[in-house]
């Protein structure tokens, strides 16, 4: 099995991407990201601290340039991304876009939620309410993208528990309700979601919609092993939004790896000394440092999962769930191989010992149940 994946990931730099034809390539896209965190941990600058947007206008850059006539980047990060440069930014959106456009908002600051509105921290201790930028964004000409990686970033879509403040061509994706915290799953969650893992039809795409149905069920997933989680996105938007908008082409080189017993999604960049290297999603591949470091890294045969086939898994033992890989289906079992241990500790599994935690993937419908 092992030699089996080697000799796939020697070629998997091959495959082309074709998108279908029903997929009209329209409008820009423009996107600003904006992220500030003023301590940064030892040998870090507050500058290249801030790496998120990087992440997100990337995978634009790679992925939506076929959906898009021109994608256009702007990123304030770090002590660039002052309260009056941020406004300008904004308030400049107003004079660039026009109706097919599409605009899409990184926010990555610390921030919260009061009795009255969300708000962000800035440098220099600036600071910037939900409502200013709602004010800013309800003016375009086009629909806008907001995703909010802050803690209280709910607050931004409801201020109030029952109150929804959201301009009718915004779609938001929030980070965690009003008085939660969070750390990185919603960056984690879409970048999977655009880089295809959120293809729920299988079409070549990723649409508005696909995003918006794989985030919450993927995020769930994702922290439902961790102690005490409670946290969970909050998205909305707009019965009038065209949630049918292509955002991203799928990337075949996006790959599943299994890393200290959870399953991540990554992109497969390249193979050297029939060992693949791999960028996980979400995570700062720029540093060894920091609490979301994570440098490219090499993974193991067999923590690897390519997109066809079967689709990675976890398997219940013992009361503990393990990432595994499925050989081969038997009747209405599966032969399966644990990451990370000898070949003897294959086994047959029924699926009810069987979840999937991509959530686009499905084995069968009992499978899915399963999960």
């Amino acid at each position: 099995m092992a030699f089996l994946k080697v000799l796939l990931l020697l070629t998997f730099s091959l495959i082309v991407v074709e998108l279908p034809a029903d997929v009209p390539v329209r409008g820009r896209l423009l996107f600003l990201g904006i992220a500030y965190d003023g301590a940064p941990g030892p040998g870090l600058t507050v500058d290249d601290y801030n790496y998120a947007p990087d992440n997100f206008s990337r995978l634009f850059q790679e992925l939506s340039m076929d959906l898009f006539r021109e994608i256009k980047v702007e990123t304030l990060k770090g002590r660039a991304a002052t309260r009056q440069a941020v406004m300008n930014r904004l308030r400049g959106l107003k004079t660039q876009v026009k109706s097919d456009d599409v605009v899409f908002v990184y926010w990555g600051t610390h921030g919260e939620t009061n009795n009255r509105e969300w708000s962000a921290g800035l440098p220099g201790n600036g600071k910037i309410l939900g409502s200013e930028i709602k004010a800013e964004l309800a003016q375009l000409a086009c629909p806008a993208i907001v995703v909010i990686s802050t803690c209280g970033s709910g607050g931004f879509i409801r201020p109030t528990p029952r109150k929804v403040e959201l301009p009718t061509n915004v779609a938001a994706f929030c980070a965690c309700r009003r008085k939660q915290s969070t750390n990185n799953e919603l960056d984690v969650t879409l970048l999977e979601a655009l880089s295809g893992f959120g293809d729920a039809n299988s079409d070549g795409h990723v649409t508005v919609k696909e995003a918006f149905q794989y985030v919450p069920r993927r995020y769930r997933k994702l922290i439902k092993d961790a102690e005490g989680a409670e946290t969970e996105p909050v998205l909305e938007f707009a019965s009038g939004f065209p949630v049918d908008r292509a955002l991203a082409k799928v990337n075949e080189k996006r790959v599943a790896v299994a890393y200290d017993g959870v399953w991540y999604g990554a992109h497969f960049l390249e193979n050297a000394n029939n060992k693949a290297k791999v960028r996980f999603l979400g995570w700062d591949s720029t540093s060894t440092r920091g609490p979301y470091a994570f440098p490219d890294s090499e993974a193991k045969p067999d923590s690897i999962d390519l997109p066809g086939g079967f689709p990675p898994v976890e398997v219940e033992w013992n009361g503990t769930w393990y990432p595994a890989t499925v050989i081969e289906r038997r009747g209405t079992q599966l032969h399966i191989h644990y990451v990370g241990y000898p070949d003897s500790d294959n086994e047959t599994v029924p699926l009810k010992r069987i979840r999937l935690p991509f959530v686009g993937d499905k084995l069968s419908a009992d499978a899915e149940r399963a999960s």
